[in-house]
């Protein structure tokens, strides 16, 4: 008797991003491209946290979804997660694009766009998130 199995290359179940992550910097853009291709930046902003101060906490509840917390700046957010592929996830809405991933190191950003902020323009607001495990 021969049997063949398939082997499954779905690595959903092995997320290695999920659990709790110390951030230690932020840096948050907000720009938009002119009419002539320069980006327009009028916000750039990098935020450095000590020990401990700030960290997304992300848990499965389901195969792609979970919970994920959110303690910046001494606020607390509770928020969906919900896996799309090796290199993007969401928080509640937000896009997010995975840049790093491994074992101690995390790094990601949220991708937002708006056309409200500046008239006939879209305005894109990136918040990057350096992380890592303690």
């Amino acid at each position: 008797m021969i049997v063949a199995c398939k082997k499954n290359e779905d690595t959903r179940t092995s997320i290695s991003y999920t659990g709790k992550w110390f951030i230690s910097q932020t840096v948050s853009l907000q720009y938009y491209i002119n009419t002539d291709g320069d980006t327009v930046y009028f916000r750039n902003d990098t935020r450095n946290y000590a020990d401990s101060t700030a960290y997304l906490d992300i848990k499965l509840t389901g195969y792609t979804t979970g919970k994920a917390a959110l303690y910046l700046d001494g606020y607390l957010d509770s928020l969906s997660y919900e896996y799309m592929t090796k290199e993007y996830f969401k928080l509640d809405s937000t896009l997010c694009v995975v840049q790093e991933a491994s074992d101690s190191v995390f790094r990601f950003n949220t991708l937002v766009y708006n056309g409200e902020l500046v008239p006939g323009r879209v305005v894109v607001t990136q918040d990057y998130f350096v992380a890592d495990r303690r």
